[in-house]
C-alpha cells in the first residue's frame, strides 16, 4: 500500500519541508519536500502508527491500517525549548543516572550499543520514593553493534521505581553499512537469534496457526494478585516490564500446579499462582475477523515456552479486553499486554524493526 500526505505549520498553515516521515518501529522513513508533501510507497499491508517529527515542533502521529489510509494533512504545532546541555551536564549526578539509564533501558544487549547523543537526556532522582525519570530534548541515536541498526527513538517518558521499568517513545530503524561481509553475516545471524523466540515471532506464529511447530507451547495461567494499586504508577501509553522475575525459572514454591483435571494437586496457599498444565488451542487466543486482521483475546494469563532456547519462558497478561493483531504480528494496541519473564528483559537493545522478515530456509 501507498501512503500520502503534507506536513504544515499549524498556525500559519505554511508547509513544512525537510520534516522526517516513518512508520514507527520500522525502516519505513522519507522526508517532506519543499511543499511538504510526503510519500511512502511499497508498504506491507498492517496495523501502523505514522510519526512526523520536525526540529522545534512537537512530533504527531496518527494510527493506520489497510482499511484506513487517507491522504494525510499532519499539523505541526511549536514545541518547547530544547534542553540547556549545560545545565544537564551540571548535574553531579548525571553520569550515575546515566549508566542506571542505560541499564534499564538498552538491556543487557546495551554493551554492544552507543548512544550517539548522550547530553540530549537530563535526570530527575526522588531520593525518598527512589524514582528514577528521564527526559531527552532530542530523539537518541543510538548504535547496535550486535544488530547492524541505528535507530532514532523520540523518548516519550522513563520511569524506573521499585524494580519495574516503564518507558515510550517512538522508534525508526536504519541499516548501517558493515565494514565487511564477515561483520554483515554476523549481523545476519544476531538478528535471527533476536528473532527466535521473541514476542513478535510469537505473534507472528500465532496469527499463521504455527505457534506449535516453531517451538511454542502455551499453558492458561491465573494470577493470585494482579497488583491494581500499582497501576496508577505509570501512565496508560507507556510500554510497562518488570523485573521481579527475569524468566529463567518459575519455581513450584512460587506456583500451585494444577491437575489435568483441574483440581489441585497440593493445596493452593493464598496469594500463589495457579499454572494449568494442559496446552492451551489456538482459538482460545486469537480469532480471525473478516478485514485480514486477527483478534487477540484471553481470560487470566498465557504463560509461554519457547522450547527452541533454554530457559525461555514469558507470560502475556491482556491490560484490555482485546486488541488487533495484523498478518505480521504488530499489534494495533502494544499497550494491550503485558509482558513478564524472558520477553520483558529484551529492551531496545535487543529489538528488530517489525518490517524484518528472517530468511525463509
Amino acid at each position: 500500500m501507498e501512503i500520502t500526505g503534507k506536513v504544515i505549520d499549524a498556525q500559519s498553515n505554511q508547509p513544512l519541508s525537510g520534516a522526517t516521515v516513518y512508520l514507527d518501529h520500522t525502516t519505513k522513513a522519507t522526508i517532506s519536500s519543499d511543499s511538504g508533501s510526503f510519500v511512502l510507497k511499497n508498504i506491507p499491508s498492517g496495523n501502523y502508527k505514522l510519526i512526523v517529527s520536525y526540529i522545534g515542533y512537537n512530533s504527531a502521529f496518527a494510527d493506520l491500517s489497510e482499511n484506513n489510509i487517507p491522504n494525510l494533512i499532519v499539523e505541526l504545532t511549536p514545541g518547547v525549548k530544547l534542553l540547556d546541555e549545560v545545565a544537564i551536564t551540571a548535574n553531579p549526578n548525571w553520569q550515575e543516572y546515566f549508566l542506571l539509564f542505560k541499564m534499564f533501558f538498552l538491556g543487557k544487549g546495551g554493551q554492544y550499543c552507543t548512544i550517539k547523543n548522550p547530553k540530549t537526556l537530563s535526570f530527575d532522582h526522588n531520593d525518598t520514593s527512589y524514582v528514577l525519570t528521564a527526559q531527552a530534548g532530542k530523539p537518541l541515536i543510538i548504535e547496535n553493534q550486535a544488530l547492524g541498526y541505528r535507530i532514532y527513538y523520540e523518548l516519550n517518558s522513563f520511569v524506573h521505581y521499585a524494580g519495574r521499568t516503564s518507558y515510550s517513545g517512538y522508534t525508526r530503524f536504519e541499516e548501517m553499512t558493515a565494514a565487511n561481509s564477515k561483520e554483515q553475516k554476523k549481523w545476519k545471524s544476531n538478528r535471527e537469534k533476536a528473532y527466535l523466540g521473541s514476542s513478535v515471532h510469537f505473534m507472528r506464529s500465532l496469527v499463521n496457526k504455527t505457534s506449535k511447530e516453531e517451538g511454542f507451547v502455551m499453558k492458561k495461567l491465573v494470577k493470585a494478585n494482579l497488583r491494581k494499586s500499582e497501576e496508577n504508577e505509570f501512565k496508560s501509553t507507556d510500554t510497562i516490564v518488570t523485573m521481579q522475575w527475569n524468566g529463567r525459572n518459575y519455581f513450584a514454591k512460587d506456583t500451585t500446579v494444577l491437575s489435568g483435571a483441574g483440581s489441585l494437586i497440593s493445596r493452593s496457599k493464598v496469594g500463589y499462582d495457579l499454572l494449568y498444565p494442559e496446552e492451551l488451542p489456538y482459538d482460545s487466543v486469537v480469532t480471525a475477523n473478516l478485514n485480514g486482521n486477527y483478534k487477540l483475546s484471553f481470560n487470566n494469563s498465557l504463560f509461554v515456552i519457547y522450547k527452541k532456547k533454554k530457559n525461555v519462558t514469558s507470560i502475556l497478561t491482556m491490560l484490555t479486553p482485546e486488541t488487533f493483531v495484523d498478518t505480521h504480528g504488530n499489534l494495533a494496541n502494544p499497550q494491550a499486554v503485558l509482558h513478564e519473564g524472558y520477553w520483558a528483559t529484551l529492551r531496545i537493545a535487543d529489538q528488530l524493526p517489525f518490517d524484518y522478515l528472517p530468511d525463509k530456509d
